[in-house]
């Protein structure tokens, strides 16, 4: 259970980019398969030119092929290539699957309820731990933020339960969502990127209940419907993506409906994704 929500989800996603992968080498080698076991061999003459030769499976002797730009050496190449890929991919699937289906959750509850029943203890309550380390995280976090130029503060114009200012309803709507289910969030905490562009300033950064150390980004896409807002979206989406974030893994979006207004059903599968729960109730 322990596993659940980021580490599992990050394996499977690596799983399934890795069956895309696999479909696409496998594909290709298809075409190939006339070269797919072929061996090459090469001699070095006197004027610094590499000569290469083919060996077909079950035959006695190389044959001679000619330079390198030679079509047969090409294609001798690229199957290799190829079923090295495959061969690969399917090794690191078959790990990733393993680690799946062997782990053993780490969480205090788990190891509790894994002893036979003379051995388990009083423990404290995970939301115990969380609110302790969520504490210690905020802190060091705010101060990180003071770092910072604030983001549009003249458009700050909604102020949450806590004191904190958001420049919209649905920007509060989402924070006190957040807040409620229990969830230690920032508003705007500045994330600088892997490319050295501006930093962002996403609308929730949330430590995960889960691990207690992982910042998940929860953004708000709320008008999809105009041009420049799309834009703006997709570029701020590839940067994340280049960075290492991971949509559904530690990277969450709530749209707006039609009118631009934030959904809360959204959030509530939100919620229920980042707590790791499989069962969500409707809002």
């Amino acid at each position: 259970m322990f596993m659940s929500a980021e580490l599992r989800q990050r394996l499977n996603y690596e799983i399934m980019v890795l069956e895309q992968d696999k479909k696409e080498y496998a594909l290709r080698l298809e075409s190939l398969q006339d070269y797919a076991g072929m061996l090459l061999r090469r001699t070095k003459r006197k004027n610094n030119h590499y000569y290469y030769y083919e060996k077909r499976p079950g035959a006695k002797s190389f044959k001679y092929l000619g330079r390198p730009s030679h079509h047969k050496v090409q294609k001798i190449r690229k199957a290799r290539f190829l079923a090295e890929a495959v061969r690969r991919i399917d090794r690191d699937i078959d790990l990733m699957e393993s680690l799946l289906n062997g782990f053993l959750p780490y969480d205090p509850s788990s190891v509790n309820e894994s002893l036979p029943a003379v051995y388990r203890s009083e423990m404290f309550p995970v939301s115990e731990l969380y609110e302790r380390e969520s504490a210690k995280w905020k802190a060091n976090r705010l101060e990180f933020q003071k770092r910072f130029p604030e983001n549009y503060p003249q458009r700050k114009r909604h102020t949450t339960s806590d004191e904190v200012k958001v420049k919209t309803i649905s920007e509060l709507v989402l924070y006190e969502r957040l807040k409620s289910a229990g969830l230690a969030l920032i508003y705007e905490l500045p994330l600088p990127l892997s490319d050295y562009g501006p930093p962002l300033y996403p609308d929730a950064t949330v430590l995960s209940p889960i691990d207690m150390r992982t910042e998940i980004i929860v953004e708000f896409v709320g008008r999809l419907d105009q041009y420049d807002y799309r834009m703006d979206f997709a570029k701020k989406l590839g940067r994340y993506i280049e960075s290492g974030y991971i949509p559904g893994v530690n990277l969450f979006f709530v749209y707006g409906d039609k009118d631009g207004n934030v959904d809360s059903t959204q959030i509530t599968r939100v919620i229920a994704e980042i707590k790791g729960l499989s069962c969500v109730q409707p809002a």
